[in-house]
């Protein structure tokens, strides 16, 4: 395992890229670098990947030739159509990537989407992991995410050293690596079923002439996860626009991805719909732009506002 925090490329690891310096990849990419493992970027707006430059890392000027150089590529790109985008073509990853590389994705994705990256990279000769992560952009600035391994054992394998840099777990799921979208998406729904819970309980508390602080800090109690605390305090204080970990947009994407999955299986999400809706109606009353947890706001505006 690299020693975190030791900048000094290592020779004795595989050569790793990386696609995506949004807010959690530009996290996760420093933690990579951070650890010791020699790392090349591509980004589509390059001047994203300056501060990795600096510290170190290399630059390809395009994915095809950074997919060439990488033992073992990470994507970090948000939905279904952005990873598949760059996957074919003549400048995509698979015209660069040699047989029995590996490409990792660390974002939520639809368990039929990794489906189809799996039969394209098995048709290739290289290999796939879905490897989702959980946690905010902070956590993966300070290496604290939890990251879920789903794909062949051994390119698993050869995947964790990496991912512990960025992970304080890495927990290997199933071998096959819609198995890992599944239970992320698990996840996601548990969350933002907690979230429409605390926008209701606040918005009824504070109607009632409760002091709604009062009601929060008996979250800061009970909840024991950090993450459920953040998501309670920020709901109490309405700070929607500060700290923004996880856009409106990107909710509105996993909330889909949950209730078409859910379909697919035969599962209604009668919560996860409601979240759907309300996300909904966020994005088309201006809150396009603040952190997912904005949605609880609706439940507010519905009741006339007010605290």
């Amino acid at each position: 395992m690299p020693k975190r925090g030791n900048s000094t490329h290592r020779s004795d690891v595989m050569k790793t890229g990386f696609i995506g310096l949004g807010r959690m990849g530009i996290g996760i990419a420093q933690r990579i670098l951070g650890g010791g493992f020699d790392l090349a970027v591509w980004n589509r707006t390059a001047a994203r990947a300056q501060p990795l430059l600096t510290l170190g890392a290399s630059s390809t000027a395009s994915i095809r030739e950074l997919a060439m150089q990488s033992d073992l590529l990470f994507t970090c790109l948000t939905g279904d159509e952005a990873i598949l985008e760059i996957i074919e073509g003549e400048e995509g990853i698979l015209a660069g990537l040699r047989p029995g590389a590996v490409h990792v994705c660390l974002m939520t994705i639809s368990p039929t989407c990794a489906d189809t990256l799996e039969r394209m990279h098995r048709a290739h000769g290289s290999h796939y992991v879905a490897g989702p992560v959980s946690g905010r952009p902070d956590a993966a600035a300070a290496g604290k995410l939890i990251c879920y391994l789903a794909g062949p054992a051994d390119a698993v394998q050869r995947a964790q050293p990496v991912c512990a840099a960025f992970s304080s777990q890495v927990i290997a799921v199933s071998e096959r690596p819609r198995a890992a979208n599944c239970l992320k998406l698990s996840i996601n729904f548990t969350l933002c079923s907690i979230m429409e819970v605390l926008g209701e309980a606040y918005t009824f508390a504070g109607k009632c002439g409760v002091n709604t602080d009062l009601l929060n800090d008996w979250y800061q109690m009970a909840f024991a996860h950090p993450a459920l605390k953040t998501y309670a305090n920020k709901i109490r204080a309405r700070a929607f626009d500060t700290d923004i970990g996880y856009s409106m947009a990107g909710g509105l994407k996993d909330v889909r991805l949950m209730l078409s999955t859910a379909r697919e299986v035969g599962v209604r999400l009668e919560t996860g719909e409601l979240v759907e809706q309300k996300t909904r109606e966020a994005i088309e009353a201006g809150l396009s732009e603040v952190d997912w947890t904005g949605f609880t706001e609706i439940t507010r505006r519905r009741a006339g506002g007010g605290d």
